[in-house]
Protein backbone atom coordinates (compact mmCIF):
# COMPACT_ATOMS: atom_id res chain seq x y z
CA UNK A 1 0.00 0.00 0.00
CA UNK A 2 1.65 3.32 -1.21
CA UNK A 3 2.44 5.61 2.01
CA UNK A 4 0.55 9.27 1.02
CA UNK A 5 3.07 10.91 2.89
CA UNK A 6 6.25 9.47 0.47
CA UNK A 7 7.52 11.81 -2.50
CA UNK A 8 6.07 11.24 -5.78
CA UNK A 9 8.34 9.28 -7.70
CA UNK A 10 8.99 10.81 -11.21
CA UNK A 11 7.51 9.19 -14.10
CA UNK A 12 8.73 8.94 -17.89
CA UNK A 13 7.60 9.38 -21.35
CA UNK A 14 8.86 6.45 -23.37
CA UNK A 15 7.89 6.92 -27.09
CA UNK A 16 8.39 4.35 -29.19
CA UNK A 17 10.80 4.64 -32.53
CA UNK A 18 12.24 7.79 -31.14
CA UNK A 19 10.19 10.06 -32.21
CA UNK A 20 6.75 11.68 -30.61
CA UNK A 21 3.14 10.56 -31.76
CA UNK A 22 -0.03 11.20 -30.84
CA UNK A 23 -0.50 7.78 -29.26
CA UNK A 24 -0.63 7.78 -25.25
CA UNK A 25 2.66 7.81 -23.22
CA UNK A 26 3.26 4.68 -21.15
CA UNK A 27 4.40 5.88 -17.78
CA UNK A 28 7.06 4.15 -16.39
CA UNK A 29 7.85 3.61 -13.02
CA UNK A 30 11.86 5.28 -12.61
CA UNK A 31 12.51 2.66 -9.64
CA UNK A 32 12.08 -0.11 -12.41
CA UNK A 33 15.25 1.13 -14.21
CA UNK A 34 17.53 1.05 -10.85
CA UNK A 35 17.64 4.90 -11.24
CA UNK A 36 18.93 4.84 -14.54
CA UNK A 37 18.00 8.27 -16.00
CA UNK A 38 19.26 9.79 -19.08
CA UNK A 39 22.17 7.20 -19.27
CA UNK A 40 23.75 7.96 -16.27
CA UNK A 41 23.86 5.17 -13.79
CA UNK A 42 23.85 5.94 -10.57
CA UNK A 43 27.17 5.25 -8.85
CA UNK A 44 25.97 3.77 -5.73
CA UNK A 45 23.77 1.12 -7.17
CA UNK A 46 27.01 0.06 -9.06
CA UNK A 47 29.05 -2.32 -7.37
CA UNK A 48 32.26 -1.70 -6.30
CA UNK A 49 35.19 -3.02 -8.20
CA UNK A 50 37.05 -5.69 -7.02
CA UNK A 51 40.61 -5.35 -6.14
CA UNK A 52 43.15 -6.69 -8.34
CA UNK A 53 45.39 -9.20 -6.47
CA UNK A 54 48.38 -10.83 -7.21
CA UNK A 55 48.29 -13.92 -8.29
CA UNK A 56 50.62 -17.13 -6.89
CA UNK A 57 54.01 -16.71 -6.86
CA UNK A 58 55.49 -18.27 -9.76
CA UNK A 59 59.26 -18.73 -10.38
CA UNK A 60 59.90 -16.44 -13.32
CA UNK A 61 63.17 -17.65 -14.92
CA UNK A 62 65.85 -14.82 -15.03
CA UNK A 63 67.10 -13.49 -18.54
CA UNK A 64 70.15 -15.13 -18.90
CA UNK A 65 73.28 -13.08 -19.42
CA UNK A 66 74.18 -12.17 -23.09
CA UNK A 67 77.52 -13.26 -24.34
CA UNK A 68 80.03 -10.87 -25.03
CA UNK A 69 81.02 -11.90 -28.37
CA UNK A 70 79.52 -14.11 -31.03
CA UNK A 71 80.17 -17.81 -31.71
CA UNK A 72 80.80 -18.79 -35.26
CA UNK A 73 80.13 -22.69 -34.71
CA UNK A 74 78.91 -25.08 -32.21
CA UNK A 75 81.16 -25.58 -29.65
CA UNK A 76 83.42 -22.73 -30.08
CA UNK A 77 84.92 -20.27 -28.32
CA UNK A 78 83.49 -16.98 -28.69
CA UNK A 79 84.70 -14.39 -31.21
CA UNK A 80 84.74 -10.74 -30.71
CA UNK A 81 82.75 -10.04 -33.48
CA UNK A 82 82.08 -10.53 -37.34
CA UNK A 83 85.01 -10.83 -38.54
CA UNK A 84 86.52 -7.87 -40.42
CA UNK A 85 86.78 -7.50 -43.78
CA UNK A 86 90.54 -7.75 -44.32
CA UNK A 87 91.42 -11.01 -42.02
CA UNK A 88 88.04 -12.29 -44.48
CA UNK A 89 89.68 -11.85 -47.67
CA UNK A 90 92.44 -14.89 -46.62
CA UNK A 91 90.20 -16.94 -45.90
CA UNK A 92 89.49 -19.73 -49.03
CA UNK A 93 86.30 -20.22 -50.89
CA UNK A 94 84.01 -22.61 -49.15
CA UNK A 95 86.57 -22.58 -45.72
CA UNK A 96 84.33 -22.42 -42.67
CA UNK A 97 85.41 -20.21 -40.12
CA UNK A 98 85.25 -21.47 -36.78
CA UNK A 99 86.81 -19.06 -34.66
CA UNK A 100 88.70 -15.59 -34.98
CA UNK A 101 90.51 -13.29 -32.12
CA UNK A 102 93.42 -10.55 -32.17
CA UNK A 103 95.84 -9.29 -29.73
CA UNK A 104 95.71 -5.73 -31.21
CA UNK A 105 97.24 -3.97 -28.30
CA UNK A 106 100.61 -4.35 -25.42
CA UNK A 107 99.57 -5.69 -22.46
CA UNK A 108 100.69 -3.25 -19.41
CA UNK A 109 99.72 -4.76 -16.28
CA UNK A 110 102.41 -7.59 -16.45
CA UNK A 111 105.22 -4.91 -17.50
CA UNK A 112 104.41 -2.71 -14.61
CA UNK A 113 104.67 -5.14 -12.05
CA UNK A 114 107.82 -6.75 -12.94
CA UNK A 115 109.06 -2.87 -13.56
CA UNK A 116 107.58 -2.07 -9.90
CA UNK A 117 109.73 -4.59 -8.49
CA UNK A 118 112.58 -4.00 -9.76
CA UNK A 119 112.26 -0.78 -8.54
CA UNK A 120 111.54 -2.10 -5.02
CA UNK A 121 115.12 -3.87 -5.66
CA UNK A 122 117.05 -0.39 -6.51
CA UNK A 123 115.69 1.20 -3.49
CA UNK A 124 116.67 -1.73 -1.09
CA UNK A 125 120.21 -1.28 -2.79
CA UNK A 126 120.32 2.46 -2.47
CA UNK A 127 118.64 1.66 1.57
CA UNK A 128 122.01 -0.83 1.95
CA UNK A 129 124.67 0.45 0.00
CA UNK A 130 124.25 4.27 -0.53
CA UNK A 131 127.54 4.46 -2.64
CA UNK A 132 126.34 1.82 -5.28
CA UNK A 133 125.39 5.56 -6.69
CA UNK A 134 128.64 6.64 -6.88
CA UNK A 135 130.11 4.67 -8.75
CA UNK A 136 131.07 5.53 -12.57
CA UNK A 137 128.61 5.05 -15.08
CA UNK A 138 130.68 2.20 -16.83
CA UNK A 139 130.26 -0.22 -13.73
CA UNK A 140 126.60 1.11 -12.63
CA UNK A 141 124.47 0.14 -16.24
CA UNK A 142 125.36 -3.66 -16.56
CA UNK A 143 123.87 -4.01 -13.09
CA UNK A 144 120.61 -1.94 -13.80
CA UNK A 145 120.21 -2.86 -17.24
CA UNK A 146 120.51 -6.80 -15.96
CA UNK A 147 117.93 -5.95 -13.02
CA UNK A 148 116.00 -4.59 -16.27
CA UNK A 149 115.87 -6.87 -18.41
CA UNK A 150 112.84 -8.80 -17.34
CA UNK A 151 110.78 -5.63 -18.42
CA UNK A 152 112.56 -5.14 -21.90
CA UNK A 153 111.60 -8.65 -22.42
CA UNK A 154 108.18 -8.87 -22.03
CA UNK A 155 107.60 -5.33 -23.97
CA UNK A 156 109.69 -7.66 -27.05
CA UNK A 157 107.23 -10.14 -25.86
CA UNK A 158 104.16 -8.17 -26.17
CA UNK A 159 105.52 -6.62 -29.72
CA UNK A 160 105.47 -9.83 -31.08
CA UNK A 161 102.18 -10.82 -29.74
CA UNK A 162 100.54 -8.49 -32.22
CA UNK A 163 98.41 -10.56 -34.25
CA UNK A 164 95.44 -12.13 -35.68
CA UNK A 165 94.37 -15.63 -35.43
CA UNK A 166 91.58 -17.61 -37.59
CA UNK A 167 90.78 -21.05 -36.90
CA UNK A 168 88.72 -22.91 -39.77
CA UNK A 169 87.17 -26.35 -40.43
CA UNK A 170 90.66 -27.17 -42.13
CA UNK A 171 93.72 -24.96 -40.77
CA UNK A 172 94.53 -22.53 -38.75
CA UNK A 173 95.34 -19.08 -39.95
CA UNK A 174 97.95 -15.84 -39.05
CA UNK A 175 98.36 -12.34 -39.89
CA UNK A 176 100.68 -10.29 -38.40
CA UNK A 177 100.45 -6.21 -37.93
CA UNK A 178 102.90 -6.20 -41.44
CA UNK A 179 100.06 -8.36 -43.08
CA UNK A 180 101.72 -11.23 -43.64
CA UNK A 181 99.81 -14.63 -43.91
CA UNK A 182 100.39 -17.77 -42.79
CA UNK A 183 98.38 -20.96 -43.12
CA UNK A 184 98.87 -24.32 -41.71
CA UNK A 185 96.56 -27.63 -42.54
CA UNK A 186 96.13 -28.90 -39.37
CA UNK A 187 97.48 -32.00 -40.75
CA UNK A 188 100.61 -30.55 -41.90
CA UNK A 189 101.37 -29.35 -38.40
CA UNK A 190 105.35 -31.11 -37.55
CA UNK A 191 106.02 -29.80 -34.04
CA UNK A 192 104.50 -27.67 -31.10
CA UNK A 193 106.88 -25.99 -29.23
CA UNK A 194 106.80 -23.66 -26.51
CA UNK A 195 107.37 -20.35 -28.07
CA UNK A 196 110.12 -18.43 -26.08
CA UNK A 197 110.24 -14.93 -27.48
CA UNK A 198 105.94 -14.21 -27.39
CA UNK A 199 105.79 -16.88 -24.16
CA UNK A 200 102.99 -18.40 -26.20
CA UNK A 201 102.91 -21.58 -28.27
CA UNK A 202 104.91 -22.03 -31.66
CA UNK A 203 103.29 -24.27 -34.53
CA UNK A 204 105.57 -25.22 -37.27
CA UNK A 205 104.98 -27.28 -40.37
CA UNK A 206 106.80 -27.67 -43.61
CA UNK A 207 108.62 -24.13 -44.27
CA UNK A 208 105.64 -22.26 -42.56
CA UNK A 209 105.42 -21.30 -38.77
CA UNK A 210 102.43 -20.19 -36.84
CA UNK A 211 103.05 -17.80 -33.39
CA UNK A 212 99.39 -18.28 -30.87
CA UNK A 213 100.11 -15.36 -28.21
CA UNK A 214 99.64 -16.63 -24.73
CA UNK A 215 96.44 -14.58 -24.70
CA UNK A 216 94.86 -16.93 -27.72
CA UNK A 217 96.21 -20.09 -26.99
CA UNK A 218 93.38 -21.38 -24.49
CA UNK A 219 90.88 -20.24 -26.97
CA UNK A 220 92.58 -20.83 -30.60
CA UNK A 221 93.07 -24.95 -28.99
CA UNK A 222 89.24 -24.99 -27.95
CA UNK A 223 88.37 -24.15 -31.61
CA UNK A 224 90.96 -26.51 -33.30
CA UNK A 225 89.27 -29.19 -30.87
CA UNK A 226 85.40 -28.43 -32.32
CA UNK A 227 87.29 -29.77 -35.67
CA UNK A 228 89.40 -32.20 -34.55
CA UNK A 229 87.15 -33.85 -32.29
CA UNK A 230 85.81 -36.79 -34.91
CA UNK A 231 89.69 -37.25 -36.66
CA UNK A 232 90.09 -40.83 -36.77
CA UNK A 233 93.67 -41.09 -34.92
CA UNK A 234 94.59 -43.55 -37.61
CA UNK A 235 95.88 -40.96 -39.95
CA UNK A 236 99.58 -40.23 -40.87
CA UNK A 237 102.37 -39.45 -38.66
CA UNK A 238 100.87 -37.39 -35.72
CA UNK A 239 102.78 -34.12 -34.70
CA UNK A 240 105.31 -33.84 -32.29
CA UNK A 241 103.95 -32.33 -29.30
CA UNK A 242 105.32 -32.80 -26.22
CA UNK A 243 102.96 -30.00 -24.78
CA UNK A 244 100.04 -31.92 -25.78
CA UNK A 245 98.72 -28.80 -27.07
CA UNK A 246 97.15 -30.39 -30.43
CA UNK A 247 93.91 -32.55 -29.97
Amino acid sequence: MNDPRAPERPRFRVVKGGRDSTSEPVEVDASFVGERTLGVVDAAARPAPKALTAGADEAVPKDMPEETGRRLAPGAPLSPGTVPLELALHLRSGEALVWWDAKAAIDFRPILVVLGACLLVLLGVTVMAPDFWSQPWSDLWPPVAALLSPVLLLIVREQLGLRSLMVTDTAIVEVTRRGEVSRLVFSAIRTVRRDLLSGGVLLQGKGTRIRVPPALVENARAAIVTQRRSVLRGESTPPDDPLRWMP
